[in-house]
């Protein structure tokens, strides 16, 4: 490229700073002889950058203030940049080769703005003037130029970059359509995402605008009556509407409607997309009302549509086999390769298509994700819900909703709907995994809009404070120092008579027997007890002193002789200061077959695998009541897993013990981890079992025990977590339901609660391979369950007690005194 293109403007510095570019571009090219984008042009391929541009500007005269000189010299270049660009741009597509002098460009730009040589925001200027001039297949490379230099971009200068990249980008997303150019939209969003901080408000959706220009067409059109041979015949195994329903009730999902025909359901289904795309207009009652019962007539439908068989095109006879098998894939090939025709997600709306649409699981999970999205919308409209927003100081009213609120009776529908789609996504390949993936992102997404309604306060920490911050390093110091030895070891006898002149007496003395004997364990006994008294009652600082550090050493070495002897004692100290128990006698020992029997201490089952016992309900107490006398007979040898929960201990609760009390913050960090065997989250109950505390207690040779109803069961199985399930059998409904009366619920929660173990216990019945064992409410069934039926019998001719508290020489018909049931397997 000749250099007398470029106009001097009047000005040789603009020419000389043209001829300079040149000399760049040239150079460039020597470097990378490729056409694509990468790699890029970096410092290091120019010598002395900043030498060659003051020799541009010597001729010209400079302002007595610097900043004036350097807007000076950045219009020279800027004038001499854009006349390069332009010429380059009008001289080649952006598809050919000889477009790489224009990413050489660019990237030289970067250099010198790194450098502080031209102004930081050059750059993207011409990028921004280059989009414009670019249709959107020529603005995807535009874009990949972006992509590829962002790091380097967003480094240096950030603060006079950020307003240029925030326009560029607005402007590319207001061109790209986000029903044709979706995965395009995503990157420029992206981009933004990479390039700005996470708390920055510049491109949050502040005013909660809902994208209304995507509306959803289909035919409004009765369907046809006649004239039906024509359509495509699809196999699409629609059952019966008492067939559906009960299939239905099987997979845990009430179908609250009728199966409707395809052709009905059609203009209700499609109806519900206005309500997807617009949830403000659910605040009206009528639309409500008619989106209820469309979203319920689709899920009826969805209900009765089997998931073995996916639907197949029947063969017409006159058409080969071959022909049907080989169209699509024609079709493909002989279809154009540019990005934007390759995915549309904009559903096919024909009335002929619909029943191959409903047909096929992933464009059913795909509306109820919609649908949960929506349920997720209406539950924050709850007063409980607002209730958590209003500790909240200057909220941002425009997402908040403050005009609507929900009744009892349509939260109570929006709950059961969204248990419902939740317990339907579970169903098909790879059901349970993509249920908890929606339910972790949908989690996810509550927290942003809460931090919306807060006016996206600040996700930095804040800083630390002098004080905090001296205190920190002065005791990480202190534990970081290696601490003087003391001039005796603790322990350690004096050798100092080894210096005796008297080499006879020197010997003897080496020769005691208290040098080398161990002390007896008693002989500590009567100092750490002199000790305590000082303590107690000292006569001045210095002897309490020196009682604390001498009780110390004593109590230090009792231990280590009671290790030896009396290690079983040391599960009973409970203060570290009073070990009076190692000075104890032990009670003498039973024999080992009875020890076995009546104490359980160290007996364990064969199959040491952990264990979920399974109780019917949240409300039923039939599970925990068990565990805690299996606990009580098998202290060694079960444990209890204690679940995460967010919420504060109550009195008499112990952390780590009951439960492991942590706040929101960290249960979503141990739920995104991946860290829950299973959890639950129903308003402010939230609670996770912990894989790590199930391996903790394994790897300390103990057989753990997780308590949880069905649906956590459920989801420990769907995990492929290796336990052993056993179901608790709840009593008849006319018991269960009284003792759910006297724990105070109301009427509602006990017949909920009925209704719920009625339908866990038929699981369980039905479920050959769930459960290990499916057990009455008795302590000795459970066991068995656990050990086998020998222990049972171990205990029966030891004539051990009856543990589950029924009276002696109460046997069954085969003279055990265990209830299974026949239909589970045992162990």
């Amino acid at each position: 490229m000749p250099a007398t293109i470029i106009d001097s403007h009047g000005i040789p510095a603009v020419a000389k700073a043209g001829a300079f570019l040149q000399q760049l571009l040239e150079h460039a090219e020597t470097v990378k002889r490729t056409s694509s984008i990468e790699p890029p042009i970096i410092e290091s391929n120019f010598d002395d950058l900043h030498g060659r541009m003051n020799d541009i500007y010597d001729d010209e005269p400079t302002a007595d203030d610097s900043s004036d000189a350097k807007t000076a010299r950045f219009a020279i270049i800027e004038t001499a940049v854009r006349d390069t660009f332009k010429y380059l741009v009008s001289r080649a597509s952006i598809d050919s080769p000889e477009f790489v002098k224009v990413w050489n460009l660019f990237d030289i730009l970067s250099i010198l703005s790194d450098s502080e040589l031209c102004d930081p925001a050059l750059l993207l200027w011409l990028v921004e003037e280059l989009l414009d001039s670019q249709t959107v297949a020529g603005c995807r490379k535009v874009f990949d130029f972006l992509e590829s230099r962002r790091e380097r971009i967003t480094a240096k200068h950030f603060k006079q970059k950020q307003l240029v990249i925030l326009r560029t980008c607005n402007e590319l997303l207001r061109r790209l359509s986000r029903a044709l150019d979706p995965a395009f939209s995503g990157r420029v969003l992206i981009f933004m995402f990479q390039s700005f901080p996470l708390g920055d408000k510049s491109s949050v959706n502040l005013r909660g605008e809902y994208h209304t220009e995507n509306v959803t067409t289909f035919d409004q059109t009765p369907a046809k009556v006649d004239g039906d041979g024509d359509k495509m015949d699809v196999d699409t195994d629609v059952s019966t509407p008492g067939d559906g329903s009960r299939r239905g009730r099987s997979n845990g999902v009430d179908a609250k409607k009728k199966a409707l025909d395809p052709d009905v359901l059609y203009p209700i289904f499609w109806a519900l997309q206005e309500s997807f795309n617009q949830p403000k207009l659910l605040f009206e009652p009528s639309h409500f009302a008619s989106f209820k019962s469309g979203l319920e007539a689709t899920m009826a439908t969805f209900l009765s549509i089997k998931l073995e068989q996916p639907p197949r095109i029947k063969e017409r006879p006159d058409r080969p086999v071959e022909e049907l098998n080989h169209t699509s894939k024609r079709k493909r090939q002989d279809s154009g390769d540019t990005l934007s025709s390759d995915f549309n997600p904009k559903y096919l709306t024909s009335r002929d298509l619909f029943k191959l649409e409903i047909s096929d699981l992933t464009f059913r999970r795909n509306i109820l994700i919609q649908a949960l999205i929506i349920m997720e919308f209406l539950l924050a409209l709850s007063p409980k819900a607002k209730e958590k927003l209003a500790t909240v100081k200057a909220p941002n009213k425009s997402v908040m909703y403050t005009e609507k609120t929900l009744g009892e009776d349509e939260i109570k529908w929006v709950v059961e709907m969204k248990e419902s789609i939740k317990s339907y996504l579970k169903l098909g390949p790879e059901g349970p995994h993509f249920c908890r993936l929606v339910e972790t992102v949908l989690s996810r997404d509550k927290n942003w809009v809460r931090w919306k309604i807060e006016n996206c306060p600040s996700i930095e920490l804040p800083q630390l404070s002098p004080d905090l911050f001296v205190a920190a390093r002065t005791k990480a110091g202190k534990l970081a120092t290696t601490k003087r030895l003391r001039a005796t070891p603790m322990g350690s006898l004096n050798l100092d008579f080894l210096g005796d002149d008297d080499e006879e007496r020197a010997m003897k003395k080496l020769k005691d027997c208290h040098r080398y004997k161990i002390p007896a364990l008693e002989s500590y006994k009567r100092g750490i007890a002199d000790d305590d008294f000082e303590i107690e009652m000292p006569t001045n600082s210095e002897s309490k002193t020196a009682a604390i550090e001498g009780k110390a050493s004593k109590a230090w070495r009792a231990l280590r002789i009671a290790s030896k002897t009396k290690l079983v004692a040391f599960d009973k100290i409970e203060d570290d200061d009073k070990i009076d128990v190692i000075f104890e006698e032990l009670p003498a020992e039973k024999a080992e077959e009875d020890e076995e029997i009546t104490n359980g201490d160290t007996v364990f089952p064969e199959d040491r695998r952990p264990i979920v016992v399974v109780d019917a309900g949240k409300h039923s107490s039939t599970s925990a009541g068990l565990a805690k006398q299996l606990y009580a007979h098998h202290p060694k040898t079960f444990t209890k897993v204690a679940v995460h929960v967010t919420r504060k201990p109550t009195e008499g609760e112990v952390n780590g013990k009951d439960f492991h009390f942590i706040d929101t913050q960290a249960f979503n960090m141990m739920r995104d981890g991946d860290q829950f065997l299973e959890f639950s989250e129903e308003g402010d109950d939230i609670h996770g079992t912990s894989r790590k505390v199930v391996d903790a207690i394994v790897d300390n040779d103990r057989v753990a025990v997780m308590e949880m109803t069905f649906e956590g069961a459920q989801q420990v199985k769907d995990n492929g977590y290796d336990a052993r399930f056993i179901f608790i059998r709840p009593p008849a409904a006319e018991i269960l339901e009284g003792q759910l009366k006297e724990s105070g619920l109301s009427e509602e929660q006990v017949q909920q609660a009925v209704k719920a173990a009625a339908e866990a216990t038929e699981h369980a019945n039905s479920s050959s391979g769930f459960y290990e064992a499916v057990v009455d409410g008795e302590y000795r069934a459970l066991e068995t369950a656990i050990f086998g039926a020998e222990i049972g019998a171990e205990k029966a001719e030891a004539g051990a007690p009856n543990l589950s508290g029924e009276a002696d020489g109460k046997k069954g018909e085969d003279g055990g005194d265990v209830a299974m049931d026949d239909a589970a397997p045992t162990s």
